[in-house]
């Protein structure tokens, strides 16, 4: 059957199993059956899009064509999720600003502060954490370095671009965005300049393991709301990662959803002035 005569939903049973393994094996993303009028419908419009008339064409391109890494991006750009705003999961946020900055600070006086923002989006929560940093009084710039990364390119350059709409404010008041940033346009507002150059952008997907030998030891990582779209298998995977790129008595924040039960014993899970979150033990 050719493609231009299906409809999403159509795509044939072992159409959909190569394609979400693919998938799969790529970012460590699962599409289950469950997701697959979400998947198949973005299929449909990718696939129409580039003039392909059989569906085994699309896996064939992914798989074997010179110009596959383009499509990657693309694909992935359609089927990631990317909700995100200033200062979500305040209390949090709280903590790493009056709990974790100081004691690091504390700890290591002189040394770095490396954070890591994995999954970090359109780059409200690398620069929240920019933010909150500027403002804590046991830190100054000099002793921060903030990187993050995301598998979406499209997402990235949002984030170095650094506008936003008013959606992207919905848990801060009025004088947080005064503060921060200035108006760019109609109803849209541009960081300013002190904050973003806080923050170093960079693509990377968290299941290509071999990558992370790229990367010094951090001392803080965000990882919040991204291994929720993993499997027990690429969330173990994937955490595992995170315990070798930490320092030691380095922290590990995930999404208040998320927890490690189940994922690794590695980690010690601490209480907090402010928060719980995840720490990697001083041997």
């Amino acid at each position: 059957m050719r493609f231009d005569d299906m409809s999403a939903n159509q795509f044939g049973d072992d159409f959909y199993r190569r394609i979400s393994a693919l998938i799969y094996d790529r970012t460590g993303l699962s599409f289950n059956e469950s997701s697959r009028f979400f998947l198949e419908k973005r299929l449909e419009t990718r696939i129409s899009s580039l003039g392909m008339t059989m569906p085994e064409d699309y896996i064939s391109f992914l798989m074997f064509d010179g110009d596959s890494e383009r499509e990657w991006d693309a694909l992935i750009t359609l089927i990631t999720t990317n909700e995100t705003y200033f200062m979500r999961e305040e209390r949090q946020l709280k903590c790493f600003r009056e709990d974790i900055l100081p004691e690091l600070a504390r700890k290591n006086p002189g040394k770095k502060i490396r954070v890591w923002s994995a999954g970090c989006s359109s780059g409200e929560e690398p620069y929240s954490i920019a933010i909150l940093a500027r403002e804590c009084r046991h830190v100054t710039d000099q002793m921060i370095e903030i990187f993050a990364t995301d598998i979406n390119s499209r997402v990235i350059q949002r984030a170095k671009d650094g506008i936003y709409g008013d959606s992207s404010f919905r848990a801060v008041d009025e004088a947080f965005k005064l503060r921060w940033f200035v108006p760019e346009g109609q109803q849209k507002w541009k960081l300013k300049e002190e904050i973003r150059k806080k923050v170093t952008f960079q693509r990377f997907n968290l299941f290509d393991m071999d990558r992370y030998s790229i990367f010094a030891p951090f001392d803080v990582i965000f990882c919040r709301n991204v291994i929720i779209y993993f499997d027990l298998e690429a969330k173990v995977r994937v955490v595992e990662r995170f315990y070798d790129k930490l320092a030691e008595g380095g922290y590990l924040l995930l999404g208040h959803s998320e927890s490690l039960i189940s994922v690794t014993e590695k980690f010690r899970l601490v209480h907090l002035a402010n928060d719980l979150v995840y720490r990697k033990e001083i041997r």
